[in-house]
């Protein structure tokens, strides 16, 4: 899968819900990101958390799913 690049992130930031992931496997916790949406807000907002958290922006619907983004690393993922 393709990775997305800053620009296509920095606009889905601005226009699209973004999530903020914490934790793995069972302990996963995500929350609606609902400070500002411009892409130094958010990375801002994860550099407080010190690598604890991801935000991930909701890009589109394939295949019935929702397709996610990593806002820091640009990688295409799913929510389960």
């Amino acid at each position: 899968m393709p990775m997305a690049t800053q620009e296509q992130i920095a606009r889905m930031v601005r226009i699209n819900p973004i999530v903020i992931v914490s934790g793995s496997g069972d302990t996963t916790r995500s929350l609606r990101y609902r400070g500002k949406h411009t892409m130094q807000a958010v990375l801002g907002f994860l550099g407080c958390h010190r690598g604890e958290a991801r935000a991930l922006v909701y890009s589109h619907k394939t295949d019935g799913q929702m397709l996610w983004v990593d806002v820091s690393t640009g990688v295409f993922c799913r929510l389960s």
